[in-house]
């Protein structure tokens, strides 16, 4: 095939294979065709054929994959190299030694209708019916690009062979767009429930990338047999595990509602938010936009949104997450009272199994339908426009509620027995590796059928040791996490008598629980006297020390009880963050975990009110575990931080970290620093690390007691 427009040449790999075998394959190239599509192609250097009379000349070829009536495609770089000449007249090819006669396929003309065409404006992007080759309800169209036109790839709705999309066109000229044949869909098959897999068939693209979504597997602490089986499983239901290369499903089995105590729409001015992040905004809309999560919307009601921050994953890449301000929806969202399961009991359950597996599942409040009647209470708004959810979104004050009721009926029969389910964290556990595995494919089945999806690089398999709501859950029993206790046992030394104070007053806020308080502390209450000298010698060590012990072990510390409302108090200094979490009246409520960290150099030239925040941003993600789901009480001491919720549009820092807050269930309380010594203490000083044995620090009957 002869191409004039066309710079190199390209030889099918196949002939290169059978022809010249012995020819050396040279260096990579990218190969740009005129459909702004790109192949990796290797070249190879060859004679000219007898043909053409030049024998002695030889012609660089790039190894390309095309059409397969074709051996290969000359292109200006070979006739050049031969002098010829083109007689469109005569249809012959002229060289100085060679004249041969060529066919050309275009000899009658025909004009190719458009299936599509419209115009484009400068810097849009559109929502467009596009024609499609196969008459399906829904499938995924892939990235495509038309000179400076795109759409984006997307999980679409078709209707008479008509997919609906988005086209963008990001340059500053108006563009026309024109399609000659509909674009190619890709079918995505359901399952069905199947006690006897293997993987239902699926189309071969999307069965590579579920294959290649495997290697996120962390296989190394397994032994041969654990790696071999694990393996297998997986492979076999690698349909359930999420790549974000797909589209995220959905069950319908149980949908959210929104039940209010009127149905007047509530409305709240959009957030500006920085131009850095309007990008972001599009990107995410037009992604939800393609998996069917939102659509545009022309509802009454109205929330802002924001972009916050995701915690980094393994691909070290910053992401960001979506989030809308539902505050106003919630305030009137009637409680859903559905029962949370108690911990304690999820704890008693797991002893003496010899193994853990945690499933994470995949954006799991996105995998769960939306009530129709209530998608217009949702609706949010950006400049891009307007839209509603038809999926269940984050920050909905009974999400939680009716995921954990979705849960349950996805489970029923095995939970509690093989496996146990706290919103979205599900563990499965086992005495032996047979039923183990037996199990987690049980499991597999159920979630297979739910069309629900897990996220595979966030789950752990086959662990030995596991760390599961707040607690680390080994063969020999459940123990207590470690980091509950780290702040209190990183505590240094005192040096100073402002440090003795600080420590002070953190033991002191528990003295009540501590028999001859004053006795014990007197080593280091002496050295507040005026011009008292701070001396470190054994019996002020040995006290400090003592006191330590003695917040880390009953009856200081508690397990905690599910059944009754937590306490976290938080504060912050110059230096750091401390936050306690507790239960019982304020006053006479007992720590169940203490936490501190310092702040690093950005973060301590922060203004007070900011760091005050921080403090409860990081405690609540910390103590997650405890307090998702259930609705808390935050003490603070600066009470600004009361007037800072109720304020529209704070500056933007305040406003994402506001935002992180709007997933949980809480009051916020102003409590005076005299009364906030316990997590005034742990904010004041430095941490450092410190190795702890888990096996040591488990809750012990108090020693100090006569």
């Amino acid at each position: 095939m002869i191409d004039t427009g066309s710079a190199s040449s390209l030889l099918s790999p196949q002939v290169a294979q059978q022809f010249y075998p012995s020819y050396i394959r040279e260096d990579a190239f990218q190969i740009h065709s005129v459909h702004a599509t790109t192949q990796h192609s290797e070249s190879v250097t060859i004679p000219i054929s007898q043909i053409f009379g030049r024998p002695d000349i030889k012609q660089k070829h790039f190894l390309f994959d095309f059409n397969p009536k074709y051996d290969g495609l000359i292109g200006i770089d070979f006739l050049r190299s031969i002098n010829a000449c083109l007689d469109f007249g005569k249809n012959l090819l002229i060289t100085e030694k060679a004249i041969v006669p060529i066919y050309f396929e275009c000899d009658e003309i025909k004009r190719r209708k458009p299936v599509f065409q419209m115009n484009l404006q400068p810097r849009t992007e559109q929502i467009i019916q596009i024609p499609v080759d196969k008459d399906v309800t829904e499938g995924i169209l892939h990235h495509q690009k038309f000179d400076a036109a795109e759409i984006p790839a997307s999980y679409v709705t078709v209707k008479d062979k008509k997919a609906t999309t988005t086209i963008i066109n990001p340059t500053d000229q108006e563009l026309t767009f024109t399609l000659f044949k509909p674009l190619e869909i890709n079918t995505v098959n359901t399952y069905e429930f199947n006690p006897q897999p293997p993987l239902c068939p699926i189309h071969p693209n999307i069965d590579e990338i579920l294959k290649d979504n495997l290697y996120n597997l962390r296989l190394k602490h397994m032994n041969t047999e654990e790696k071999y089986v694990i393996w297998k499983l997986c492979h076999a239901y690698r349909d359930i595990f999420h790549t974000g290369r797909l589209p995220l499903t959905f069950n319908n089995q149980i949908k959210h509602q929104i039940r209010t105590k009127d149905e007047n729409p509530t409305f709240t001015k959009s957030y500006r938010y920085p131009e850095v992040h309007k990008e972001e905004v599009r990107k995410q809309i037009y992604s939800m936009l393609g998996q069917g999560i939102i659509q545009p919307s022309i509802s009454p009601w109205s929330s802002p949104i924001w972009i916050v921050d995701k915690k980094m994953d393994a691909s070290k890449e910053k992401k960001w997450r979506l989030v809308v301000d539902y505050r106003k929806l919630n305030e009137k969202t009637i409680d859903d009272k559905y029962p949370l399961p108690n911990i304690n009991d999820i704890l008693d359950k797991l002893g003496k199994s010899m193994y853990f597996t945690t499933l994470d599942l995949a954006s799991g409040f996105h995998q769960v339908e939306m009530h129709p009647d209530d998608i217009e209470k949702t609706a949010f708004s950006t400049e891009n426009g307007h839209y509603e959810f038809l999926r269940m979104p984050f920050g909905l004050k009974n999400a939680p509620a009716t995921f954990q009721r979705v849960m349950d009926n996805i489970l029923r029969g095995i939970q509690n027995e093989k496996c146990l389910v706290y919103l979205d964290d599900i563990i499965i556990f086992s005495t032996s590796l047979e039923e183990h595995i037996s199990r987690l494919k049980e499991v597999f089945e159920r979630l297979r059928k739910a069309n629900f999806k897990i996220q595979l690089d966030k789950s752990e398999f086959l662990r030995k040791e596991v760390a599961y709501l707040g607690h680390v859950i080994t063969p020999e029993g459940v123990k207590p996490n470690p980091d509950k206790i780290k702040a209190v046992m990183n505590y240094p030394l005192p040096k100073t008598q402002k440090e003795i104070k600080g420590f002070l007053g953190l033991l002191g806020y528990y003295r009540k629980f501590v028999p001859k308080f004053a006795q014990l502390t007197k080593p280091l209450t002496k050295c507040l006297k005026k011009n008292a000298k701070i001396t470190h010698d054994q019996q002020f060590i040995t006290t400090f020390e003592t006191c330590k012990k003695i917040l880390i072990n009953h009856p200081i510390l508690q397990y905690p009880d599910f059944s009754r409302p937590f306490i976290l108090t938080t504060d912050a200094s110059n230096v750091a963050l401390g936050a306690v979490l507790s239960q019982g009246q304020l006053g006479e409520d007992k720590p169940i975990a203490y936490a501190s960290r310092t702040l690093n150099e950005t973060e301590q030239k922060y203004s007070t009110i900011e760091k005050e925040l921080l403090a409860i941003v990081w405690a609540t993600k910390h103590f997650r575990p405890y307090l998702y789901g259930r609705k808390f009480t935050i003490y603070t001491d600066h009470r600004p931080l009361q007037w800072l919720f109720s304020l529209k549009e704070p500056n933007s820092k305040l406003v994402r970290w506001r935002l992180k807050l709007e997933e949980y269930d809480y009051d916020i309380v102003y409590k005076k620093g005299k009364f906030n010594t316990n997590a005034d203490a742990l904010s004041r000083i430095q941490i450092y690390p410190l190795d702890i044995d888990a096996q040591s620090i488990a809750v012990q009957p108090d020693e100090t007691q006569d």
